[in-house]
């Protein structure tokens, strides 16, 4: 998978009949939660970028952990500004870069298929009225893309199943709370054994139920062993719950911002395991929860978390969680997390 959308996009408009530049990321696996990534992978790219160059956007952590992605490098280069072009653009598993220009007002939700990258031209670019659904693809890049008031036939703004190997990154996801809880779904979820997924970067705010990471209960048999993900230095502002909530899968979850959360934050429930530290929390409650929401517990590892006020909310009944992860990566020091989540989360 490749870190940084800029590796795929030439610098120059291409047109649909030209191909972009190929560069895969090249993952190591390392039993070791604090590693600093000393590989090239970590070097800002030669050409043109959106996303800032700073030293934690690279990390695709989970997407890339069980294989070497490609996404849609070495595909077309497509610009669309509207929902028919954009459907047609996403059309097949062949590699393609389809830059979304300004916002598309969808009537249904759009397919995206296998070996697709969607990046947004800019910082107002995005999607609304619908959503995105994915199922049994694979290598998929979601990137600089505004998303609100999502009401397809899911009500999620991404719904993702049975797909693996999928980045979403500097992303903007809102609805309102101005309905009930129920009148959207949620905005960034993966069930149905999803596998290998981060969400990083992004900026998720005033919605009632954000990410959902598995189903139902009594979905074992299917998701169990699966639904890998991590999630870092996103922004989460006024919103319900699910930040996520994660049944039976392994999550780890550094370096966000949680701000304002009415019922519960970090869920993760029905023997899921995670990983969460260096995140900081203010006027979240339930910080960290491993027995709300279902007839068996999660378990957690927390370490360097900052939970503000909110500390004595938390509800972590089982510790024999998560304690490395199969990828290189750095944790921000938890004292500058706010700053720099809140200053460069979402499109850029």
């Amino acid at each position: 998978m490749n870190q940084w959308y800029s590796q795929c996009v030439p610098s120059n408009e291409v047109s649909p009949s030209s191909n972009a530049n190929n560069s895969n990321v090249n993952n190591s696996n390392v039993n070791n939660s604090n590693v600093n990534n000393a590989s090239n992978n970590n070097k800002a790219p030669t050409n043109n970028a959106s996303i800032p160059q700073n030293n934690y956007a690279p990390n695709v952590q989970y997407t890339t952990s069980n294989a070497s992605a490609s996404s849609g490098c070495g595909g077309q280069t497509i610009t669309v500004s509207n929902q028919s072009q954009l459907e047609t653009a996403l059309k097949g598993n062949n590699a393609k870069i389809i830059k979304v220009n300004g916002i598309i007002k969808l009537n249904a939700d759009v397919t995206v298929n296998s070996n697709t990258s969607l990046i947004g031209a800019n910082k107002n670019s995005g999607i609304t009225g619908a959503g995105l659904k994915i199922k049994n693809a694979k290598n998929i890049i979601i990137q600089n893309l505004k998303f609100s008031y999502c009401l397809g036939s899911n009500k999620d703004c991404i719904n993702a199943q049975k797909s693996t190997n999928i980045w979403v990154d500097h992303c903007e996801f809102f609805n309102d709370r101005n309905h009930g809880k129920d009148y959207y779904d949620g905005l960034i979820d993966f069930t149905h054994a999803s596998d290998y997924i981060t969400i990083s970067w992004n900026y998720v705010h005033d919605h009632y139920k954000a990410s959902l990471i598995g189903h139902s209960d009594s979905n074992a048999g299917e998701d169990t062993g699966k639904l890998h993900i991590t999630y870092h230095h996103n922004y989460f502002k006024n919103v319900g719950s699910r930040l996520p909530s994660l049944r039976f899968g392994t999550g780890h979850v550094f370096n966000n911002v949680y701000e304002n959360i009415e019922a519960s934050s970090v869920n993760i429930r029905m023997g899921a395991k995670a990983l969460v530290e260096g995140n900081v929390f203010r006027n979240a409650n339930k910080p960290i929860s491993t027995n709300l929401d279902s007839k068996q517990e999660g378990s957690v590892i927390q370490r360097n978390n900052d939970f503000g006020s909110t500390a004595n909310s938390n509800s972590i009944t089982r510790i024999d969680g998560l304690t490395s992860v199969p990828y290189q990566y750095s944790a921000e020091n938890v004292n500058n997390v706010y700053n720099s989540v809140v200053k460069s989360a979402g499109p850029q």
